[in-house]
């Protein structure tokens, strides 16, 4: 089965994150691991540290943290949890709190790392937002959730590409898109989409991949027109659910036109939940 880890800090930002694996578990049978990071500094955790032992200390305030994020699940569905497989785990920290989420995906195998756009907590602060600390090492796919989301039904994927390694991202795009059993919109932006050798290539690939779940839209970039417009403007049309974009380090154009921050924020404007990839190395 699937595993979805999602980190929650408490914040009214992280339910959006939880609600949204929620729903992506539902309709992909996934189970899902809701973690909260915890730190002995917290305030809120009222114990006697004078008498405690420091492994104690953490014993006890992993006990009062769970059982606080069991009840915090219970507040973010009033209406009734879904049914999907989940557990709860509080872990201490470790140096940072994206290191110890990296070092416990790894640990434990996790599909996917699901985390809300930023949230209330101390750490953000004090480390900056942690999707952007995930991002650079983040070893499984990290899905970004905008804090103005609503829980709805999964109805469409947005799949952004450089058409570097399509086979096998769309290979990979294709196996999510059967499980959550929704249509697929493959964008492609470039300058010299109307060049004929060009144009041939495309038409090529796209009679390759598409079908009646399957479309895809090449998209001319404009000199005198920001990539940030064209692309605010696409996915206006488009309407989906989820985009999903592949990321390396050695970017390409678009690569670059898509990352860092820019496009996380694109995407959380328009309340957009944000799938990032990791892009196959060369």
């Amino acid at each position: 089965m699937t595993k979805l880890l999602v980190t929650t800090d408490f914040s009214a930002h992280s339910r959006k994150a939880i609600r949204f694996a929620f729903q992506f578990a539902m309709q992909t049978h996934a189970e899902i691991t809701l973690l909260h990071v915890l730190d002995l500094f917290d305030p809120n955790l009222a114990i006697d540290v004078e008498s405690a032992t420091p492994q104690l200390r953490w014993d006890e305030a992993i006990q009062l943290k769970k059982n606080q994020l069991k009840k915090y699940v219970y507040a973010v569905f009033p209406k009734g949890i879904p049914k999907v497989p989940y557990e709860v785990v509080c872990h201490k920290l470790e140096r940072t709190l994206a290191h110890t989420i990296i070092t416990y995906t790894k640990t434990h195998q996790f599909d996917m790392v699901f985390c809300s756009e930023n949230g209330a907590s101390l750490f953000k602060t004090v480390l900056g937002s942690l999707p952007e600390a995930l991002l650079n090492n983040c070893p499984v796919p990290l899905c970004i959730v905008p804090k103005r989301y609503t829980m709805t039904p999964l109805h469409s994927i947005c799949y952004t590409t450089d058409m570097q390694h399509i086979d096998d991202e769309m290979k990979w795009v294709e196996n999510w898109r059967k499980q959550l059993n929704i249509p697929l919109k493959v964008l492609y932006f470039d300058y010299e989409i109307n060049l004929h050798e060009h144009h041939k290539v495309l038409h090529q690939t796209a009679n390759a991949y598409e079908n009646s779940a399957i479309q895809f839209h090449y998209i001319k970039l404009i000199p005198q027109s920001s990539f940030k417009i064209l692309l605010q403007q696409t996915l206006k049309l488009v309407k989906p659910s989820l985009v999903i974009v592949f990321r390396k380090q050695n970017r390409s154009i678009v690569n670059r036109m898509l990352f860092p921050g820019k496009t996380i924020a694109l995407m959380m404007e328009n309340n957009l939940p944000l799938l990032v990839v990791r892009k196959k190395q060369e």
